[in-house]
């Protein structure tokens, strides 16, 4: 009977020859380098934006086509259609293939998707995301369902479970024509079939070669994409940090000179320690060898320094998220009607959905008169006492949505914390706040991690349609 040296011995020696037949086969194999996949651009596609149920405010479709100018399509892409139904068939691509059908003749075929076709589309009662395309986008893009779809609809979710359509349609179109990201798959793809030439080759002589290619390329893959991750972040810190700092003193002076009952001493606190930590950033940015002097085109270096890079493009989000949200709420407290309107729109919207979310008819009563009053401050937002309205009407609404949670939320063990969106946040709205956008995204997470226990296909990439049509892409569920 062998010892357990000899049983170790022996998997060695297996491993070694497996390892040395696969790489005969792995040698015949290229892997390409990233900059070697060729991707031509053609700027911003003609975008459509499809919204039959009237679940987009023109403030939402006017971000979405302000956010489009910020796409660059791959030269395959010649129409981005972006989708959203409230109402679709348990299975959405049975949905969208109705509907470019009815109308868009042009852009589908009898089987396909028209060539230079690109589509993100939701599903909001159904709670379903998904992206299509033509043929030729699809190769181009790696759209289909065995390579990078499934990823694009999951950069979907997160949007759709905030509510935040725009923001969903946005990082699908992203992540669809996203060239970096395409190139790393592309390679990751030719790195995954060279090691797995090499352990077909080498099986016979030793199986654990399998098992040593199967982590390498595990690990080839997160640095691949952690590398990716932190270009991007450079590139972020590198472009924002220096204008940033020169408008920091005057973000500092409007943080400290709210007087009303916005400002109150928590967004004070969040104010100083997202100031205080972007000064911090000085040296670790353009002091000898900080960040603005790593060589991005060098990967050892970017993956080396990732954390460091992240850390910092996390504090320049921040910062630049509480200029916005501190600019906002300056010019309401000094009158500025337009922004004021804006900010009665948002809440009103929201009211709105909170509304049409909640079975409790008492609560339905509450929001509807909520909704009455925003409609009165809206008819005259330069009024004397307009702020102390808005004030009393927040507070109001916040004890509302209290018993939203209590009444309507509580159906489930809270799996997750509600967190309060914070001064940094691009959701915050007012300090000690949670709109019923946050407070539904929340009790959403916890009903699915209730659910996930339960059953671990929910969120299975379906690329199937009723009608046996085979266009690329496909859905899951959020």
């Amino acid at each position: 009977m062998p010892t357990s040296k000899q049983i170790g011995a022996i998997a060695i020696l297996t491993a070694v020859l497996g390892l040395g037949g696969g790489a005969l086969g792995a040698s015949f194999i290229d892997v390409p380098a990233p900059e070697s996949v060729a991707i031509e651009t053609a700027g911003v596609p003609n975008i459509v934006v499809d919204d039959p149920h009237d679940l987009l405010a023109p403030e939402d479709e006017a971000r979405m086509m302000r956010d489009a100018a910020m796409l660059e399509a791959p030269d395959t892409v010649e129409v981005l259609h972006w989708m959203v139904f409230n109402q679709s068939h348990e299975n959405l691509n049975d949905t969208v293939e109705e509907y470019m059908r009815d109308h868009y003749p042009d852009d589908i075929g009898p089987d396909k998707y028209a060539d230079g076709v690109l589509i993100v589309a939701a599903g909001t009662q159904q709670r379903k995301v998904g992206v299509y395309a033509g043929e030729d986008v699809a190769h181009q893009l790696k759209l289909h369902e065995d390579e990078r779809a499934p990823s694009v609809a999951e950069e979907m979710k997160r949007g759709m479970r905030d509510s935040n359509i725009p923001a969903a349609m946005f990082a699908g179109a992203r992540a669809a024509m996203d060239i970096d990201l395409v190139r790393a798959y592309v390679v990751d793809d030719a790195e995954s079939e060279r090691f797995g030439a090499g352990v077909g080759a080498g099986v016979a002589a030793g199986g654990a070669a399998a098992l040593g290619s199967s982590l390498a390329l595990g690990a080839r893959n997160r640095r691949r994409q952690a590398i990716t991750r932190a270009r991007r972040d450079h590139e972020l810190v590198t472009r924002e940090y220096a204008a940033l700092g020169q408008r920091l003193g005057e973000i500092d002076i409007r943080a400290n000179s709210l007087t009303s009952a916005f400002a109150d001493a928590e967004m004070r606190k969040q104010w100083a320690e997202v100031r205080d930590r972007f000064l911090a950033l000085h040296d670790k940015v353009s002091g000898a060898g900080g960040i603005g002097a790593i060589d991005v085109g060098d990967d050892k270096q970017v993956w080396e320094r990732r954390l460091e890079i992240d850390n910092a493009a996390e504090v320049v989000r921040h910062t630049s998220n509480a200029e916005d949200n501190i600019n906002r709420l300056f010019k309401i407290e000094n009158g500025d009607p337009a922004a004021r309107r804006s900010d009665l729109t948002a809440l009103r919207e929201d009211i709105i959905k909170a509304r049409l979310g909640v079975n409790d008819d008492g609560l339905k009563d509450e929001l509807e008169e909520l909704e009455a009053k925003i409609n009165e401050l809206d008819h005259n937002p330069s009024a004397p006492g307009f702020l102390d309205d808005f004030v009393r009407l927040l507070g109001d609404y916040r004890l509302v949505l209290e018993a939203v949670k209590d009444k309507e939320f509580s159906d489930v063990k809270e799996h997750n914390a509600l967190t309060r969106p914070a001064l940094y946040d691009r959701d915050f709205f007012y300090s000690n706040y949670v709109p019923f956008v946050v407070l539904n995204s929340w009790h959403t997470s916890n009903v699915e991690a209730a659910q996930a226990a339960q059953s671990s296909s929910s969120s299975g990439f379906n690329s199937s349609y009723s009608s046996g049509f085979s266009g690329a892409g496909g859905s899951s569920s959020y």
